[in-house]
């Protein structure tokens, strides 16, 4: 290393403390990653430190660099998006897949990809390119949301006694699927999205909400466990089934929670 690099280095680290005075990290451990990923004095002199230190923080799990990304760079999706015009539903799930994209490692011990991120330029700039990309992937990708009709067409279908109930009572599960969904919480929503359509793991979801696994976990048996009670309940109100042929319909929400979900807008407070 020369002297100009150890000049470099020592302003660098400076700046990056004093850019985030509250993310507690030693100088070792920050120098080491800057000297595996061979960053130069040309590009730590051309770079903005608190953005570089922010990426690596947040890229091996530290809660606080997670929570600073959240508040700085995820908040800033919704105007990157403002020109799609294509409701909330659209930056939610946009926001989510940003979330997993950038915060949650690939392999358990690996850093996470926005650490990829930290010469890459401006962070405000490059998430918000890559949120209208990831928004422009999906209005190209995925299947529009589905109509109400759709119930007709999903996987239960394979059970007869499913497609039987499905075909008997298709109106009145949707009515309560969808009613249990919007009495849910905004968090228990969003960690039902997380786990049925983004596919995340419990470890990948306590990362996103920087809790441990088995908090995460019991967040999300807690939100299944209210949909299914909910759905049950109001089933129960419309329906006034026998307790086993209740129990056989409820089997949908588990067979069919994925595309349902996927239907129903946020509230207005997501």
């Amino acid at each position: 290393m020369t002297a100009e690099d150890r000049d470099a280095i020592t302003a660098h680290v400076a700046a990056a403390r004093a850019a985030w005075p509250a993310l507690v990290w030693t100088d070792a451990d920050y120098i080491a990653w800057l000297s595996s990923i061979g960053a130069d004095a040309a590009k730590l002199t051309s770079s903005t430190p608190g953005e570089v230190v922010l990426c690596w923080a947040a890229g091996r799990g530290d809660r606080d660099a997670q929570r600073i990304f959240e508040q700085h760079l995820i908040a800033q999706i919704p105007a990157a998006l403002r020109r799609f015009n294509d409701g909330p539903a659209l930056l939610d799930e946009v926001k989510q897949r940003m979330r997993v994209k950038l915060l949650v490692a690939k392999t358990p011990g690996a850093m996470a990809p926005i650490a990829e991120y930290a010469f890459g330029g401006s962070l405000a700039g490059l998430v918000r390119v890559a949120a209208v990309r990831e928004a422009l992937s999906l209005r190209r990708g995925d299947k529009p949301l589905a109509p109400p009709e759709a119930l007709d067409e999903l996987p239960g279908e394979l059970d007869p006694v499913l497609r039987s109930l499905k075909e008997k009572y298709a109106p009145e599960f949707q009515r309560a699927f969808f009613a249990a969904a919007n009495e849910l919480s905004s968090k228990d929503r969003d960690l039902l999205r997380l786990s049925l359509s983004v596919k995340a793991s419990i470890d990948d979801i306590a990362r996103i909400y920087q809790t441990h696994r088995a908090t995460a976990a019991r967040w999300l048996t807690s939100a299944r466990d209210a949909l299914a009670e909910n759905t049950r309940r109001h089933l129960q109100q419309q329906l006034k089934l026998e307790p086993d042929e209740l129990t056989s319909l409820l089997r949908l929400v588990r067979t069919e929670a994925t595309r349902m979900l996927a239907t129903i807008p946020p509230r207005s407070d997501e």
